[in-house]
């Protein structure tokens, strides 16, 4: 009885959704308090954070409206959605000023 139609909430999704609309998971990484982003990602693709760090982090865009999550410390993580257009977001952290990485959608 495993029927669910595309259901996003999948908190500890180890299993693949193979075919959504081409968009790959790509994975952010937060470690000494630094982004390690990958060089591009695919217009709306889930895009999963972990943060290795002691603190708690952001992943903020910018803008304000593209993406916001929190990601609690020591190995937690959290998901967002890429932006939907290709283009250069720029995001920051809302708890360490010195914390800023982009974020590339083609």
């Amino acid at each position: 009885m495993s029927m669910e139609p595309s259901s996003p909430a999948g908190s500890t999704g180890m299993g693949s959704e193979s075919g959504t609309a081409s968009a790959a998971a790509v994975a952010i990484t937060i470690s000494n308090f630094e982004y390690k982003v990958p060089t591009s990602v695919a217009p709306g693709a889930e895009v999963t954070v972990t943060n290795m760090d002691t603190a708690e982090h952001t992943v903020t865009a910018d803008d304000g409206s593209s993406f916001d999550v929190e990601v609690k410390e020591n190995g937690g993580t959290a998901t967002f959605a890429a932006p939907s257009q290709p283009g250069t977001y720029a995001f920051h952290c809302k708890y360490h000023s010195n914390m800023h990485g982009t974020l590339t959608v083609k």
